[in-house]
């Protein structure tokens, strides 16, 4: 998964291969601190509006999970599916994303699909944590001026697999959406309760498409 990243061009890597690797490797100890035991809901918050939201059709606000372990969250990523965004375009298949914990507590990004022409784009990054409480609210930055970053974009954990197998990641204004996974596919129940909880978070499942296009998004009845 990428946020507001300029892919650039390189030689193949095995990230695949690694991604595999650190899925069946244990994590290290977290450098953000103790981890925060606040229990984690497999479908994120529940989110009840106001009646009178509820009548003048308002949506409720993108409310993160209650608590991330980010030493359980690092680690290797699949992408499954995202809502369209310009600095994807380039992404045709097997988009993967591996995070690490970083000595000075952000995190590293690193970021890769295959092209349409069956070239490798990779990003690297720096995230940071935003809300030092629930560790949810994250900035990510892809662009580094000599060693300054302007440009930062919202990275909100909004749904949250109990064992962490997979996450659906926002932006508070909806913009932005990635579901992700530990697979490279999800099993229907997992994809019933993403779609759920999208629903209840104001998102339109209809947005998304699929990450690898050998797959396809069951699209339930209205």
């Amino acid at each position: 998964m990428a946020l507001l990243n300029r892919l650039l061009p390189v030689a193949p890597l095995p990230l695949l291969a690694a991604l595999a690797l650190t899925l069946a490797a244990p994590h290290q100890a977290s450098a953000l601190g103790d981890p925060v035991t606040a229990p984690v809901g497999a479908v994120g918050p529940e989110l009840t509006p106001p009646a009178s939201d509820r009548a003048a059709g308002v949506q409720p606000a993108v409310i993160p999970v209650p608590s991330v372990e980010l030493n359980r969250y690092v680690g290797g990523w699949y992408e499954i599916a995202r809502i369209p965004n310009r600095f994807q375009r380039q992404c045709a298949r097997h988009t993967v994303a591996l995070y690490g914990l970083r000595p000075d507590g952000r995190l590293s990004v690193l970021n890769q699909c295959i092209k349409r022409s069956g070239n490798v784009d990779q990003a690297t990054g720096v995230a940071k944590v935003v809300d030092p409480m629930s560790r949810a609210k994250l900035k990510v930055s892809f662009v580094s001026f000599l060693g300054w970053r302007p440009f930062w974009g919202d990275y909100w954990v909004i749904g949250l697999d109990d064992d962490y197998r997979w996450a659906v990641v926002g932006s508070p204004d909806r913009r932005y959406g990635w579901v992700l996974a530990r697979s490279p596919q999800l099993d229907d129940a997992s994809m019933a309760s993403i779609r759920g909880l999208l629903k209840r978070q104001g998102y339109a499942w209809s947005r998304f498409e699929p990450s690898n296009p050998f797959l396809t998004l069951e699209r339930p009845a209205p």
